[in-house]
């Protein structure tokens, strides 16, 4: 039924050019007699396996192939080739699942045509079924009125059993035949100019790399930020390009990661860059675009760009994802005409970056990543949809986030047991409010220096060490802590400053502005409908408001606490005072809580009653932050202090506060004795004195500084009455 020995025949050509698109050898009925045989006869000639058919125009003893054919196997018409059966059934891996095929007019043409990839791969599958075809092999084929050549680039074969049993097992056959079930993709020819439309339906998702996985990125705190990065800006590369040209979109083209420094862009942008199953990004930081010589700038902006331009012209939408990274994108991309410069290079540098991303000849195979500390320095033009669309702020990490990230940085010395039981990282994470993902990698730092700087003997450094006693405990993280302060945190040595002599809580009076002091901080922190609270803390001079919004701001337990006062801005133009304010605001919208105290509002303002005379720019810039809302998410307690609050009034600062509280002077009798009897130096005789002379209120800093002038001027007996002395001497009335 089947010849079962090797036949030899004579290499001739196939008699009419139809026979030669059918990618099948011809031979005479005599030779083979086909009719009696299967529907689909295959012979083997070296490596390759052809489908047999029969016409009576071939001489009996040839087999006739077609030009291609011959080419690609190096025959010459009159050779003598063996050809033996080949019979499907004993290669059970042999069943193609892809098919990658490059693309090429047969003959060459600059034609521009752009050919559908589903209406190819149906063209394909409809004349060729259950053909068999290996690597390089090269067949051609009639579409849309155009001779295609067809060459085998990559396939993936299956065992057919398995398949069936629901188990995809890949073969190793060195030869695939085509089936209904096979995906095709198409790559283009080098140097074509046509075009495929949907092409690469396999390979466009694989635009992961197979061995990636988030958890081996290093990225703590950023599971938000990267699912939204995702969903942006890799979500529609996943799926086949036909299925985006259906929906009518382009893929996005560009994002910009912003934030404060140390939270982790660079790093994000880089781990972005490794897991993607594209080229090698590209990684360029801002200032080394810029160059002395005109036109050069522009020139190293077109130079990032050829590479993707070249194999987009090649392949179309079928060439691989090109990554630009641009570090400190604010250096060259500053909005138009904010720089003064008589070459105006950096407007068109920005004006080249524009029309690569987003021009008339704009790419659809580019992702432009974009890092900035300073988002409101880069030009508009620049952000909008199209070009760098995606918006992600990488801000500080929450206490979760912070967890994740001390376990990266403490993964190996855990490997290695070298750190102690005694180290918590969840109470670490917890206490470490408001610190970046660089500062923490510093904490761990500092913390190892610790441990290494314990395990050595400061007399004779040179002494040999024992490195199995070097382990890191929870106190060298609990004095790395103390070194390493986040940029974003509290200063807490400029609020101890504020209130050095403690508080004395000395009457009703202040109780109260204590607790409804108290009752905004919990507002702030836990109300759903107020992120911004604003309040006004005025009283004469010396009564302490200072250190009253000093304490309110530390005992609040905030994240982020900074003090803005006159002392900071000494000698400060109104630009530069303003801009000092407003970066203060800035900062503080980067932390999910904060504080902010304005102190000395009036002194802020550069107010002297003569003229009267103040700034307008800071007023003006005071009233607009102050009734600005923080981020979504963010909330922010703002308060302010002032020994004059008529003035403030006058210039409309006091209705841009939601509350006003007054801290009282001490009242006399009872009051001035509490905080005398705080200081413990003065006797019973002498607070009854002192009480029964002082008959007008005093502010607290006042009676303070007189008891300090009391106990310097002579012996403890007497104290009362020079306590009394001294009043006169200070200028406040008493009873004498």
């Amino acid at each position: 039924f089947f010849f079962l020995c090797d036949m030899n025949f004579t290499v001739a050509s196939v008699p009419h050019r139809d026979l030669a698109m059918t990618n099948k050898i011809y031979a005479n009925p005599q030779d083979f007699n086909l009719s009696s045989r299967p529907s689909q006869f295959y012979v083997q000639i070296r490596e390759w396996v052809f489908t047999v058919g029969e016409t009576k125009d071939c001489v009996t003893g040839t087999l006739a192939f077609s030009a291609i054919q011959r080419t690609f196997m190096k025959l010459g018409r009159g050779d003598m080739i063996t050809v033996k059966p080949f019979r499907v059934e004993d290669h059970k891996d042999i069943y193609l699942s892809t098919l990658e095929l490059e693309v090429n007019f047969l003959k060459p043409s600059n034609s521009t045509h752009t050919f559908d990839c589903q209406r190819l791969e149906e063209t394909i599958k409809k004349h060729f079924e259950l053909q068999i075809f290996c690597l390089e092999q090269r067949f051609i084929v009639d579409v849309e009125g155009y001779v295609l050549t067809l060459r085998v680039v990559n396939y993936q074969s299956v065992d057919l059993q398995s398949l069936k049993e629901g188990k995809i097992v890949a073969g190793h056959s060195p030869r695939g035949l085509l089936t209904k079930k096979t995906e095709i993709s198409f790559t283009k020819a080098p140097n074509t100019t046509f075009r495929l439309k949907g092409a690469s339906r396999a390979g466009n998702n694989q635009i992961f790399r197979p061995d990636w996985n988030f958890e081996n990125m290093g990225i703590g705190g950023l599971d938000a930020e990267f699912s939204e990065i995702f969903r942006r800006a890799f979500a529609s590369r996943v799926f086949p390009q036909s299925v985006v040209s259906q929906l009518g979109i382009n893929h996005v083209k560009g994002m910009l990661l912003y934030g404060p420094p140390g939270t982790g862009k660079t790093l994000l942008a880089r781990q972005i860059g490794k897991m993607l199953n594209g080229k090698e990004p590209k990684i360029v930081n801002g200032p080394e675009i810029l160059n002395k010589f005109v036109g050069q700038s522009e020139e190293n902006i077109r130079a990032l760009f050829v590479d993707a331009e070249k194999e987009f012209a090649e392949r179309g939408d079928d060439s691989d994802l090109h990554i630009i990274i641009f570090d400190e994108i604010d250096a060259i991309c500053k909005s138009r005409g904010s720089v003064a410069s008589g070459t105006g290079v950096h407007d068109t540098v920005v004006n080249q970056l524009l029309t690569k991303i987003d021009g008339v000849d704009s790419l659809n195979n580019i992702l432009i990543i974009g890092m900035t500390n300073r988002k409101d320095m880069i030009d508009e033009a620049l952000l909008r949809p199209g070009r760098l669309e995606v918006h992600v702020e990488i801000g500080l990490p929450d206490e979760a986030g912070r967890l994740q990230i001390y376990r990266i940085h403490t993964s190996k010395m855990q490997k290695a047991n070298r750190m102690a039981d005694d180290v918590d990282l969840l109470e670490l994470s917890a206490i470490s409010k408001n610190y970046t993902g660089a500062e923490i990698e510093g904490v761990v730092r500092a913390a190892c220096s610790y441990a290494f700087n314990r395990s050595i003997d400061a007399h004779d450094p040179t002494k040999p060490q024992d490195p199995d006693k070097i382990k890191v405990n929870a106190e060298d993280f609990a004095l790395a802590l103390d070194e390493v302060r986040p940029k974003f945190g509290v200063t807490e040595d400029n609020f101890t400053n504020c209130c050095a002599n403690g508080i004395i809580p000395y009457g009703v009076g202040f109780d109260k502005v204590m607790k409804t002091g108290n009752l905004f901080i919990q507002q702030v922190k836990n109300s759903e409908r107020t992120p911004l609270v604003s309040v006004l803390v005025d009283g004469p001079i010396g009564a302490g408001k200072t250190a009253v919004a000093a304490t309110l701001a530390l005992n609040g337990e905030f994240p982020f606490v900074k003090l803005v006062s006159p002392d900071k801005v000494v000698g400060y133009s109104e630009v530069a005072k303003c801009q000092h304010i407003n970066t203060a605001f800035e900062d503080a919208y980067k932390s999910q809580i904060s504080c902010l105290v304005l102190d000395d509002i009036e002194r802020l303002l550069d107010y002297v009653p003569i003229g009267p005379r103040f700034s307008n720019v800071v007023l003006q810039s005071l009233l607009i932050l102050l009734k600005k809302s923080p981020p979504k998410g963010r909330r922010l307690l703002i308060i302010g202090t002032t020994s004059n609050r008529q003035i403030l009034a006058s210039m409309g600062l006091i209705d841009a506060f939601n509350a006003t509280i007054t801290v009282p002077s001490v009242a006399a009798g009872q009051e001035i004795v509490t905080v005398l009897e705080s200081l413990d130096v003065f006797s019973e005789e002498d607070l009854k004195l002192i009480s029964t002379s002082c008959i007008f209120p005093i502010p607290i800093k006042k009676l303070l500084m007189i008891a300090e002038m009391a106990q310097h001027g002579g012996p403890k007996e007497g104290l009362g009455a020079r306590f009394v002395q001294c009043m006169k001497d200070y200028g406040v009335d008493s009873t004498f």
